[in-house]
Parts: structure tokens; sequence; C-alpha cells
């Protein structure tokens, strides 16, 4: 043993001792017996357990969690979990032999029956009522005998696929009580568990032919015989003896039947809080051994998997062997005499950690199967020997577990390209060389530049699904990889190492693990512990300056983000570092000074240890006039934003519209993974129909306010394409228009709410290019949004004031109109249908004045109002669009397929022709899908509506069939529509009412929290 790892071990000693004056827990012991019936898929089990009080309190209930149950219906909180998640209530509306359940209760204490109860909202919760208090220091026997009913394996992670068996959270179990309090917690696919620490003794029986993996240690020598036996047979020698079935991707092994003899097993372990087993005749076993890296121990390694998963799992004891001693190494030995991994389909996860035990997913690689195995073993640390809440602070497993894995593949595979051994086409957008660091990094930088992270330290109910992976699983990691490159390996080992010995077998919570840090390096930790971990601050550092002469190198850095942490300074040599200093945790300008004499480059964070949010602010290089400069990479279509690169990509472009015809051309943008601050887009293409270039361009700089906004987004947007031909010169009339705006989320990020709201502010500038006409207008408007949404109801509402003046010479009319407009949207979409189909029907409320209306010119001597500022009982067509806020086929047209191509703004009449007024309008719109099996976009509407206009109110009214295809595209059939809508028309002719319609948003309006949220 190295001297440094005798310093932890002693060290670790002297805090656990300290630890043990003041900390308790309690302490359960049980004994199981169970059987499975794998015809009816079922176990009928018996229970006891001992309930040790080790707390100060004198108790008088124990709360029992029978998670079982959580499959039983909808009502549950895993049912609802999974419906609001995927939209699918599977468990309301299942067949009833893929639900499950536990019954057959019959709870006694020290062989007296007791009051019980279930928990007045979560049925698989009870609460048993003890017939005398259980003082300190005391302990009971309680008692139960139970069946399972065990549900389909599709749901979550107890149940059956067919007869392989995965018995997860299975036997009635005590909730944790401890100095916080008792923590009943219904089960849930998202949040995983807390569970108090004991022994098992648990005996299974079932077929003789069934192979099984379990927590704990085999204690019967039959059938430690049997999977020796197994496991001695070659892959070519079992190969003849299986059965297979279905092609090369879609290979299946056929259950043999099984046996009409029984076996019985027993299992036993100490000091865990779990015991899963998992059943199927199918198994094909390996048995390894692993030499643990300080007391040169043995532990067996098991791999058990289905047979056409062979050339995949032939390198799993080797994964097993080097997960076992790599966190061996750098946390604590591992205590348990054995580590087992097994093949399953699972619902919940590519895998699923249990003490001794994992099952894992299904997986596509050999890279991914190695990353599931090595995570999922590693829980037996963080979750199995570390037992913290992991449904309150799911980051104190999941997020340390993720540190050492990332480590676990820089340790093996220093050169690793996690991104292109598990994403095959990666390499085609050019992420082929990202490391499994590197996707961890991207994913959750990409998430916190969008404004849509969450802080690490969020139960694990109120994440949103992406952020429970990206923020839980990757932000934490990176964020402990940060403080280990900071600390440096020895001391952060030291510090593991600490808390491991400090912390084994007991339930830390994160301040247990902040002081244990704080302890040893004797350093105030808060910019990871309270910053980094508790909210979504950003970090960002920049160089400022740096100049390297024959006295050495100099820098000056600032911190440019939100969280005062330190800084890594790296000087480097033909490519390579020569120095890293490490920058103490400070505020504004700070200045560096390093011993190098000759540098070709000085960086901050060269190698990424820092999760930074931005990097193309941290270099400076000796050659080229502008040293912070760094060289262009064009590159094609889009790829990972390269700190030392200045990253252009280009993507070819094709377009059309009714003037420009068809157009061909290229973007050129930098728009990588993860965005810059500021990010633009020119696409400039030619126009066959103009015989001119247009296009689009767009720029915006993005920022991330601590309080009040989400995120921000400042841009300008340019706009350059032909108009259809002019009535009044019998020109084309191409235009160019630039629209500056302000997009704001407002709210607190972090929080998980049905709620959000947005605030646009946006102006205009449009004048035409012809000579022979000359036309410009102006305006601005500002908008405000609230949206609700659950998962079987959605409710939007807008409130926008425009203001809008246009100046037109069209050589016998000069003019100036101008026109101000208030409009308030509400709607509601509500699904009527949740079972074997999902049909909503949508209620929408419109109203819209004038508060300007000077919106008329005059020509031979009559008053004409300009229908571009009027409101539209249709929706706005592309001349009426005087913001450009959406892409039209036909900005002019005012019949036809383009004619109107909007619905769902004014008054959203699905007709055509169209009524416009300058004074004011309401309108009330419903659209309902059809119930009808496959043929979701099919629906009726009606619409109905007052106009008001110079002779008095008009009423207008729609009804008739639609069909639309998602949010893009509709057509509909008006069946009776009042005779003032035909009449606008222009024309009596069918045809001439059917509407079609066509949305497509620019790139300014894209929400994308609400993507991820």
């Amino acid at each position: 043993m190295k001297k440094y790892q005798v310093t932890f071990a002693l060290i670790g000693l002297l805090l656990e001792v300290s630890a043990q004056q003041n900390y308790w827990q309690q302490e359960v012991n049980y004994t199981i017996q169970v059987q499975l019936d794998d015809q009816k898929h079922e176990l009928h089990a018996f229970e006891s357990f001992v309930y040790v009080n080790n707390s100060p309190n004198t108790l008088d209930l124990i709360y029992i969690h029978l998670w079982p149950n959580a499959y039983r219906n909808g009502k549950t909180a895993l049912a609802n979990q999974i419906y609001e998640q995927n939209k699918v209530n599977i468990l309301h509306f299942g067949k009833p032999e893929d639900k499950g359940g536990i019954d057959s209760l019959d709870f006694k204490i020290n062989g007296t029956t007791i009051k019980w109860e279930y928990h007045k909202k979560h049925q698989d919760i009870a609460v048993l009522y003890l017939n005398q208090p259980l003082k300190t220091g005391q302990k009971i026997t309680v008692s139960t005998p139970f069946k399972i009913k065990i549900p389909s394996g599709d749901i979550s992670r107890l149940g059956h696929v067919d007869q392989s068996y995965q018995i997860t959270q299975w036997y009635p179990k005590p909730a944790v009580y401890d100095h916080k309090g008792w923590h009943p917690m219904p089960y849930l696919s998202q949040g995983e568990f807390y569970s108090e620490y004991g022994s098992f003794d648990v005996t299974i029986k079932l077929p003789s032919n069934y192979v099984v993996g379990a927590t704990g240690d085999l204690q019967s020598p039959a059938e430690v015989a049997f999977l020796d036996s197994l496991s001695k047979i070659s892959p070519l020698d079992q190969e003849a003896k299986v059965d297979l079935k279905g092609g090369f991707k879609k290979m299946k092994t056929e259950f043999p039947k099984s046996s009409t003899t029984f076996k019985t097993i027993r299992y036993t372990q100490s000091n865990v809080h779990d015991f899963a087993w998992f059943a199927d005749k199918r198994y094909r076993v390996r048995k390894g051994e692993v030499e643990l890296p300080y007391s040169k121990r043995k532990v067996t390694t098991w791999a058990m998997y289905v047979p056409q998963n062979e050339r995949l799992w032939s390198k799993s004891l080797e994964y097993l062997h080097d997960a076992t001693y790599y966190y061996s190494l750098w946390n604590g030995e591992y205590p348990y005499n054995q580590v087992t991994a097994v093949d399953g389909t699972i619902s919940a996860g590519g895998g699923m950690e249990y003490p001794n035990v994992t099952v894992i997913g299904n997986t596509n690689s050999a890279t991914e199967l190695e990353l599931v195995i090595v995570h999922e073993v590693g829980h037996n640390w963080f979750y199995g020997i570390l037992g913290s809440n992991e449904r309150e602070h799911g980051w104190m497993d999941e997020g340390l577990n993720t540190l050492n894995e990332m480590r676990y593949f820089m340790t093996k595979y220093p050169d690793n390209t996690g991104m292109n051994e598990m994403i095959p086409f990666i390499d085609k957008i050019h992420f082929e060389e990202l490391s499994h660091h590197d996707m961890g990094d991207i994913m959750f930088r990409a998430t916190q530049r969008f404004g849509a992270d969450q802080p690490i330290e969020t139960h694990s109910c109120k994440f949103h699904p992406a952020n429970y992976g990206t923020v839980m699983y990757q932000k934490t990691g990176l964020v402990f990889h940060y403080l280990k490159a900071y600390l440096g390996e020895q001391k952060f080992d030291e510090c593991m190492s600490a808390y491991y010995n400090r912390w084994k077998f007991k339930h830390p919570y994160p301040e247990d693990l902040r002081t244990v840090f704080e302890e040893i390096t004797k350093k105030d930790l808060s910019w990871c512990f309270g910053d980094l971990i508790n909210t979504t601050s950003f970090v960002d550092y920049k160089l400022i300056r740096s100049k390297t002469d024959k006295n050495g190198s100099k820098a000056i850095v600032k911190n440019t983000g939100q969280v005062n942490g330190p800084i890594e300074i790296n000087v480097l040599k033909n490519g390579k570092i020569v120095e890293t200093q490490w920058i103490e945790p400070g505020k504004g300008r700070r200045k560096v000074d390093l011993i190098t004499t000759e540098a070709d480059e000085i960086a901050i964070n060269h190698n990424k240890h820092i999760p930074e949010l931005y990097r193309n602010n941290n270099r400076w290089h000796e050659k080229g006039i502008l040293g912070k400069l760094e060289p262009v990479k064009m590159e094609f279509l889009i790829g990972d934003n390269e700190s030392n690169r200045n990253n252009v990509f280009w993507t070819p472009v094709i377009a059309g519209n009714t003037a420009d015809k068809l157009m061909l051309g290229a973007a050129i943008h930098n728009n990588a993974l993860p965005m810059n601050r500021f990010q633009y887009l020119v696409a400039p293409m030619y126009s066959f129909g103009g015989k001119r270039v247009s296009g689009i361009a767009e720029f915006s700089y993005v920022a991330l306010p601590k309080t009040v906004f989400r995120i921000s987004r400042f841009g300008l947007s340019v706009k350059s394409f032909n108009d259809n031909v002019s009535t009044l010169t019998n020109q084309q009339t191409p235009f160019l228009a630039f629209t500056p705006y302000w997009n704001a989320d407002l709210g607190r990020k972090g929080d998980k709410t049905p709620w959000s709201q947005n605030v646009l502010v946006q102006g205009v500038y449009n004048t035409n290019l012809n000579n022979g006409l000359r036309f410009a207008h102006s305006g601005a408007f500002a908008q405000y949004k609230l949206d609700y949404e659950t998962r079987d109801f959605q409710m939007k509402a807008k409130l926008r004031v425009d203001y809008m003046e246009s100046n037109f010479n069209f050589g016998f009319i000069v003019d100036e109109v101008r026109a101000s407009r208030l409009q308030l949207e509400h709607t509601t979409k509500y699904r009527y249908l949740k079972n074997k189909m999902s049909r909503f029907v949508e209620l929408r409320l419109f109203g819209g004045t004038f508060l300007i209306d000077n919106a008329s010119y005059t020509m031979g001597g009559v008053t004409i109002t300009d229908p571009r500022m009027a409101l539209s009982i249709n929706g706005s067509n592309g001349s009426q669009d005087l913001f450009f806020e959406n892409y039209y086929f036909g900005r002019s047209e005012t019949s036809g397929v383009f004619g109107a191509q909007r619905e769902d703004n004014m008054g959203a009449f699905k007709s055509g022709g169209t009524i416009l007024t300058n004074r004011w309008m309401t309108t009330a719109n419903m659209y309902a899908q059809l119930p009808i099996k496959r043929l979701g976009f099919l629906g009726v509407f009606a619409d109905l509506g007052a106009v008001g206009g110079d002779s008095g109110t008009e009423f207008v009214g729609n009804i008739g069939l639609g069909m639309r295809l998602g949010e893009v595209f509709g057509v509909y059939f008006p069946i009776y529509s009042t005779d003032n809508i035909i009449q606008s028309t222009g024309s009596n002719a069918y045809a001439e009412r059917i509407r079609f319609t066509l949305k497509m948003n620019l790139v300014n309006q894209l929400n994308f929290r609400k993507l991820i949220n």
C-alpha cells in the first residue's frame, strides 16, 4: 500500500470515529421465502423482518413501501408520471394482464395482529400502527404473507417479458426514518430510492432450469455447481443447443419449456439496503474474478446473457472486472464477494442497479454495453455502499457515478472517441473526434445555452426528463471533474476515500459530502457546492491579454460568468502543455505571472476541465497579427464548437416562392453545438424568377440573466425577396426588410412548472427596391404570451399591440397611412379521448380593435382602406404580415393555396375569401379531431364572429370538415357559410371556399425551452 493510501485510511478512520458520536440510523434484517409461478406470472411469499430503533425517538408507527402496487391501476404516482412524460396511460387503459400489484397481506408484530392501512394518497405505501411504542434501542419483528402479480416488463423495473423475470422493489419494506424524519415515497420510474441498511436471508423456489442472478452470496451448493457447469460450456458448444429465430438484426432466443421439478436456492447478504433477483431459462453464464487493488482480496464476477447477444457480451467479464477494480481504486474497496450483470429488457433506462447485481437493457455496440455495465456496477458505491436519498438528492449517486464513469473511459481509453463509436453517422457532421467526456459536456452546455437547465440540487420528481439526464448525470459529473482537476487527483482521491470511510453503509446528505471535502482541503468550496450545484449560474472565463518574453509569460484573465470559481491557465509549446497554473476563486480581472519564456499559445481551460458555457474567448497564440483571432475552419452542415477554431459552416439551400420561383444558394453560419453567444446566418440565393439575389440573414446575441428572464435574445433579421407583379406598375417589386427584435422567456430557471411566459418586442423597416415604385413602411409591436400546459390540457393567451405607418409614391398616388391595433387571443385545448387514441378539441377566442385608424388613402377621389393594415377574419395573408414574422410562398397572393397562408392568427376562420375591418372584430373558433382510428388528422370545425364596419356590425359563421397534418399544413372544406363569407370570395364556385393553410415560422420564434421542458 502506497504511503498516501495509508494516510487516506487513517484520515478516514478518524473522521468515521468522530461521526459516530452523533450519527444514528435504523436497522432492518429480512428473512423472505418466495416461490415463482411462471405460468401465472406470480410470486407467493412470506416475509419477516426485525426492525431495530436506533433513533433517539419513540416510534408509534412505521411506514411500509408496497411498491408493486404502483402497477395496479392508472391512479398511482407511477401511472401519473408515465402519462405526464409519454402522454400514454398504460396503467389506466392497458390490458389487465399487463398490470401488477401486491395483496394477501396480513401484518403482525411479534406474532400479534396489528392495525394497518394504506396511505391516503398513495396505494403503494402503507402505515403500520404499533400496539406498543417502540422505544430507543428496542426492536420488533414484523411479518406478513404476500402475493405479487408480476406486471409487464414494458412498464418499469419490476416485471416479466414472457418468462424472463426482473424481480425488483418487490417485497414490503420500511421507509427510511432518519434525523430529518420519515421518508415515505411512492414508486416512480424517474426518481429512485432510499432504504434502510440491514441483512437479507432470501430463499427462492422456482423451476430447476432457471438461471438466477441476485443480490448476495449463494448458499446452495447444488446451485453453485449448476452455475459453475454452465460457465464452463464454450460458446460453440452452447450454439448447438439453442434455438435462434429471426434475421441477424432481429435474432431471438426461444424460451425452453419450464422444468417440472423445482429447486430452492438461498442467498444471504449483510450491509445492503435492497435485494433484487433475475431469472431466465435461456441465460448463458460467464464467471470471472477480479483482484482488488489494496487488499488483493478476490471478488467473483458473473455475466448472464441471452444467446443472441453472445458476440456483444463477449467481453462483459472484462467490463465487470475493470469497473470493480477502478471504482475500488478511486473511492474505496468493494466490500462484497460477488458482482453480477444480467442481460434483460427494462423500460426504466438503459440499465438499473441493485446491490451486487445490475440488469442491463438493450445496447447496440460493445462501447455502449461497456458504458452501461461500468455505470451500473459503479452504483454499488454511489447508491449501494453510500446510501444517499436518491429521490431528493439524485446527483449524489448518479452524478458522482458519472464522474467515475468519465474517469474510467479517460483512464482506460485515453484517446477514446465515444461519440463516433456509439453513433455511427456522427462523423458526417464533425463530431467524430469527441471523447466520452465531450459527449456529456456538449449535452449539458447546449441545454444551458438555451436557458433550459435546472439546478443539480433539484428533487427528482421536479426534473424534466431531458434535464434528469443532462443535469443530474452529466452536469454533476462535469462539475466534479472540474473539482478534481482543481484539487489534483491525489487530493481529490483523498477526499473521496475519506467520504467513503466515513459514510459507507450509512445515509449521507449533500452537506456531509461538502464537509468532508472542505475538512480535507481546508478550502472554501462554496463555488462548487453552492453555485454550481444549487443554482443554474454559468461558468465563463476570458483571456483579456497575454505576453511572453525572456522574463516569462503574463496573462490577464477575467471572470465574465456568474460563478466565482478557480481558473486554469495553460501555457503551450508545439501543441503541448508545458505549464499549468490555477487561479484561486475571485471576481473581476486577475493578473497571472508564469515562468515559461517561450510559448506558442496561452489558454484558459485547454483540456476542457472546466464546464464553461463559452470557450471562444479563451486563447492567445503567437502567430498572426491578431493573437486572439483563431484560424477559420470551414465545415459542412454543423459540428462542435471548437475553442481553438472559428468554426464557420456552410449548408446548401433550396427555396422558392411564387415571385422568385426556384432559389438556390448556400447558408453560411456559426450555429455549432453548443451555440455561441453571438450567432449569425447569411443565406444568399439566386432567384430564377427575379433574376437577382434574394435571401435572408439573421444576427442575434443571447444573454442568460440570473433573475427575471430564463433567456434573453437580441437580434436582427434581414430579408430580401421578390414580390409578385404590381398591378399599379406592372413590375416586380423586390423588397428589403430589417426586423430588429428582443425575445425573452420570463421566469426563474430551474422551475418545473406548466406555466411559461414570453415577451417579444419587434420592429420593422421595409422598402422596395424598384425605381418605378417607391414604398416603405415601418413600425413595431410588443407582445406578451402566457402558456399553460399539462398532459390533457393546454391554454395559450396572447396580448399584442401593433403600430405601423407606410409611405408610398406611385407617381399618381402619394400618401401616408398609419394605424395601431390591440389584439387579444385565448386558446384552450383539451384531450377528450385518452384511451386507444388521443384526440383533442380546441376552442379559440379572439378580439381586436384599432387604437389609431388612419389607414386610408385617396385614389381618383375615392377613399380606400389599406387592406394590409386591416384585421381579417381568416388570418393574415402575406401582404398583412407587415413584420415579416413568417415565410410566405405568395406574399402578395390574396386567393388560392398561398392566398391566406395562415389561419392561426386574427379571426382564424377556415374559409376562402375574407372580410376586413379597420374598426373591431371578435371571433370564436372550434376544431375537434374525429374519434376515428388512424385518422387523427381529420376534424370538424365551427367559426363564429362579429365584425365592426361603417354600416354597423356584420355577423359571420362557418362550419365544415378539416384535415391537419401537424401544425404545418391544413385544408378545410366548409359545409355551411354565411352569405357574406361566400360573397367575399368573389365567386359562387365551391372550390373558392376551400381553404389551404401553411405555417412556416422563422428561427427567431423558436422557443427551444419548450422542446426539453
